[in-house]
């Protein structure tokens, strides 16, 4: 009851499932912050009690201020802590504007989201805040002899001016695209390994089993009451609720799906199909008006896709060129540790739920697909992906080389034929005939070189 006396902002955390609560909140600026505006105002009012409600002896020569020397140290200071502030803000601004103009507006939550952002932030605050309570506070005690408060604050301002200067080095680091890619790569390599295997992994099997497809001409289709992205889908839970009702249900989208009101949600089937709860499984599918990437590999592979091509656009290919290995380097991972299997089976090892099968060559066009559209007359960046795909080739299983191969084939035979220059030729056939013998394609090769050539 008391949350809906909140603002809008802050209610809405209430109202979020317990793991889309702690990304959103990860992903936000204030929550930091706001400790560290916690922590400095118990700060000041502990260095002003015993500085003004403990009388301690101090020895002899020991360090003391007078009222006036405090109060013109503290007042000079927290004009100094708005000035670097002011600062701090200026540089946020610039360094959010170019992320937004030059690679990807979507990239202004990893931004934000690093921790050692919201720490620089929280410092200035809490800075601030704490030279404002204790000039708010101490002229209300006319004391003579002040020892801890100006000691304290002297510290604090050090402390914010030692800030400011890694606060700039952090603002230029990720200025810098190489590491922009690297570090949104990091990101969602740990989603992949610890969110998609705990909700996931764990269920899937290769072997469908017992499907009750003698219960299949009684399916009934649920009809998805909002609209929006599908955001997160709580499968442990379907998994054990649809165990106990005796069902198996298929899902009509995937995550990160954009689905209207009315759509086709999912349809089920069983011996207890008559008893179900539609209402009840529709809690456990969270939709949002944006795509995310708790449990959506898709989403990640998108931003890295939008940087390359967004600085091919700025001629800059070099950070496409990075963009491009980041992103192989995300495919290895998502090769490593993703089942590419559409059943979701419970500890009985009888499938439950019939996802919508996420296939590798998917994958691939979700992240190269992209770029090869927009590259399709830059033939260094063609080579660049040809590369990287030979690459992963070779640390893929062989399962995957059809795949990779059928991609690397066809983004080939659309290069415009005009546009190949002799070195460039050699570059490609180079590339081409590694991975045709990785993935032993050397007759395909073959008949693709005379097309080049």
């Amino acid at each position: 009851m008391p949350a809906k006396f909140l603002p809008r902002e802050i209610r809405k955390y209430f109202l979020m499932p317990k793991r889309q609560r702690k990304y959103e909140l990860r992903m936000s600026l204030w929550r930091v912050p706001l400790i560290y505006v916690i922590a400095a105002i118990v700060l000041a009012i502990t260095t002003l009690f015993i500085d003004l409600g403990l009388n301690i002896a101090l020895p002899t020569g020991f360090i003391v201020f007078s009222f006036s020397t405090t109060q013109l140290l503290v007042s000079t200071l927290i004009g100094s802590l708005l000035l670097l502030a002011a600062y701090t803000l200026n540089i946020l601004l610039v360094v959010l504007t170019t992320f937004s103009g030059q690679f990807s507006p979507r990239m202004l939550q990893d931004f934000v989201s690093t921790r050692q952002l919201q720490n620089f932030v929280g410092v200035f605050n809490g800075s601030f805040v704490y030279v404002l309570v204790i000039l708010l506070f101490m002229n209300n005690f006319q004391q003579e002899e002040f020892v801890l408060v100006p000691l304290t604050t002297v510290l604090v301002m050090f402390i914010a001016a030692i800030n400011f200067l890694f606060f700039i080095n952090h603002a230029i680091y990720w200025m810098q695209v190489h590491n922009v890619t690297g570090n949104m790569r990091k990101i969602s390599e740990d989603i992949i390994r610890k969110s998609l295997t705990e909700d996931m992994e764990k269920l899937k099997t290769e072997h469908p089993g017992d499907l009750k497809e003698e219960y299949r001409q009684q399916e009934k289709t649920v009809k998805a009451a909002d609209a929006g992205y599908i955001q997160l889908v709580d499968f442990p839970g379907i998994v054990e609720k649809a165990r106990n009702d005796d069902i198996v249900i298929a899902l009509h989208k995937r995550i990160g799906d954009f689905i209207l009101s009315g759509n086709s949600l999912f349809s089920y089937w069983g011996p207890g199909a008559d008893k179900v709860d539609e209402e009840a499984y529709k809690h456990f599918i969270l939709f949002g008006n944006k795509e995310t990437e708790i449990q959506d590999n898709y989403a990640a592979m998108s931003k890295l896709a939008e940087i390359a091509i967004k600085a091919m656009a700025n001629g800059d290919p070099r950070s496409a060129i990075n963009a491009i290995y980041q992103l192989a380097y995300l495919m290895q991972t998502i090769d490593e540790y993703i089942t590419f299997t559409p059943y979701l089976a419970d500890e009985d090892e009888q499938v439950r739920i019939i996802t919508r099968e996420q296939r590798f060559e998917e994958s691939l066009y979700r992240g190269f697909g992209l770029i090869r559209h927009y590259a399709k007359g830059d033939l260094p960046i063609i080579v660049e992906i040809v590369s990287a795909l030979q690459m992963l080739a070779q640390s893929s299983e062989s399962v995957r080389h059809t795949d990779i191969w059928r991609f690397v084939e066809n983004t080939v035979e659309n290069v415009p034929e005009a546009i190949i220059y002799d070195i460039d030729k050699r570059l490609l056939l180079g590339k081409l005939e590694t991975l045709a013998k990785v993935t032993g394609n050397e007759e395909r090769f073959d008949n693709l070189k005379k097309a080049i050539e």
